[in-house]
């Protein structure tokens, strides 16, 4: 019989939380408030929270807990919010337009986000915020990062392929074509194994990042895969789907 769990602790935060990040080093989470324009800061001590304004239309956040540091984009206003962990003080960047996805580099202390308006990366340097923009191809919406081999894979819906940038001067080494409109990527480091959840097409490619190419594709037993995560020490994939097709349970 499944274990029943119960409903602890409910935390009032602002108007349309869209994403959430934790740093276990300081036990905070982070969830952004698309709506409202903020990110709300939980205390996992007590659950107290603080709340820290940020730019316009807010839709992304990213941890990187070795320098204790947040990273959030703004789409509407085409920037990055750097939140000071220490003290919640904000700094501004401008990105591309429409950033829609951020990764970090914890290793590089580097920010990566993907702007979907101006077919960008941009990559923050961590250490003064200065930043290098890295043309993406058409829509990056998702991007994800392998520390272990310092690349970094950005998927780009509406051209069906994931851009490869290597982390140690930005540049482009690879285009590895991918399913009908790509929404999210996730990587393995363990395996060095990329996957991409397609949303039109309803599968996930597999990429090997040995070399950049296409190991395989999966098909999913829903209809607009999205959202994906890697279990690096099983080597499980979770892929939600949003409906289910036809015939599947």
């Amino acid at each position: 019989m499944p274990t029943a769990f119960a409903q602890t602790t409910t935390i009032s935060v602002g108007n349309g939380p869209i994403a959430v990040a934790v740093n276990e080093t300081t036990n905070k989470a982070y969830v952004v408030n698309r709506d409202s324009g903020t990110v709300t800061v939980i205390d996992g001590s007590d659950n107290t929270t603080t709340t820290v304004p940020v730019g316009g239309g807010p839709n992304a956040v990213a941890v990187n807990e070795a320098t204790n540091t947040i990273y959030v984009t703004n789409f509407n206003s085409s920037t990055a919010t750097v939140i000071d962990g220490s003290n919640n003080t904000t700094t501004t960047v401008p990105v591309g337009g429409g950033p829609n996805a951020v990764a970090v580099n914890e290793t590089t202390n580097k920010a990566y986000v993907a702007s979907l308006y101006s077919g960008t990366v941009t990559v923050i340097d961590g250490s003064d915020n200065t930043t290098t923009t890295v043309a993406a191809g058409g829509g990056p919406v998702a991007i994800a990062v392998n520390e272990a081999t310092n690349m970094v894979y950005a998927a780009n819906q509406f051209r069906g392929t994931v851009i490869v940038i290597d982390g140690s001067d930005n540049t482009v080494i690879a285009t590895v074509p991918a399913g009908d409109f790509p929404g999210a990527v996730a990587v393995n480091e363990a395996t060095n194994t990329i996957y991409v959840a397609n949303r039109i097409s309803g599968d996930v490619t597999l990429i090997d990042g040995s070399d950049n190419t296409v190991i395989a594709t999966v098909p999913t037993a829903g209809i607009n895969p999205q959202p994906l995560v890697v279990n690096g020490v099983t080597n499980t994939i979770y892929v939600a789907n949003t409906s289910v097709r036809d015939g599947c349970s």
